[in-house]
């Protein structure tokens, strides 16, 4: 696996889907994703979802297979040879980027859907095989990346920019660029990525969440996610069957 890929995903259908959730939840999301699939008609394609500024909700198709690979943000310009920026809340066929390298790409994977690991590995192989210098990186890549780690480690955009050394709004340009989100809006999602799936006193997960108070982690969370925490937990979220 490369180091550009932070998660893989991989959903195949054995047809064992009773009881499950029916809602497909797509989280807002900083990175990018590539993602292949196989309709049930045996249709194969290979899809680019960019960063994703709001929560989605979606009715749950069946499908023979799904594979999922997360790219890290700030790498989508080395293996896609696009920024962010013109990626955000876009799905986008590869064809769109590879051409019809991405359609032999997807039928190749069609060889491998009953075989998961083989099927990520042809997948992330590829990917790697586009990045037009892996080992390199530019002075933009490297304030990008140092700042992606700030940030997620709670820092202010003040506090990232200062320590590289840069203004504020020169950090947000190249970072708008590279990842497709400013990096206070960088910042707002992955503190609402952190408290998806805790239980327990609001108040308290807003203190460990670096919210001011239980009404700032409300309202940021409705933002973003489209419905209050409370209705998230119980599953009262705003379906669409596109």
């Amino acid at each position: 696996m490369t180091p550009w890929i932070e998660e893989v995903g991989v959903q195949y259908d054995d047809g064992s889907t009773a009881g499950d959730s029916q809602v497909l939840v797509l989280p807002p999301d900083p990175a990018t994703t590539v993602v292949w699939r196989m309709t049930a008609a045996g249709d194969s394609d290979v899809l680019v979802t960019g960063p994703r500024t709001k929560a989605s909700y979606q009715a749950k198709k069946k499908l023979p297979a799904l594979v999922r690979l997360r790219i890290q943000p700030g790498r989508v310009r080395s293996l896609l040879g696009v920024g962010g920026d013109e990626l955000v809340d876009r799905v986008v066929p590869l064809t769109e980027l590879w051409g019809s390298a991405a359609t032999s790409l997807a039928a190749e994977l069609t060889e491998h859907r009953d075989d998961p690991d083989r099927a990520v590995d042809l997948l992330a192989r590829q990917l790697a095989a586009k990045a037009p210098d892996r080992q390199g990186r530019s002075g933009r890549s490297e304030l990008v990346l140092a700042a992606i780690e700030e940030l997620s480690a709670g820092a202010r955009v003040a506090q990232a920019a200062g320590r590289a050394g840069v203004s504020e709004r020169y950090l947000r340009r190249v970072f708008i660029e590279a990842v497709g989100l400013s990096p206070k809006h960088f910042a707002r999602i992955n503190r609402v990525r952190s408290v998806l799936g805790r239980a327990g006193s609001w108040s308290r997960i807003a203190t460990e969440a670096g919210y001011f108070d239980q009404s700032h982690l409300v309202a940021e969370f409705r933002s973003i996610m489209r419905v209050t925490p409370a209705a998230f937990a119980a599953g009262r979220v705003p379906v669409t069957t596109c």
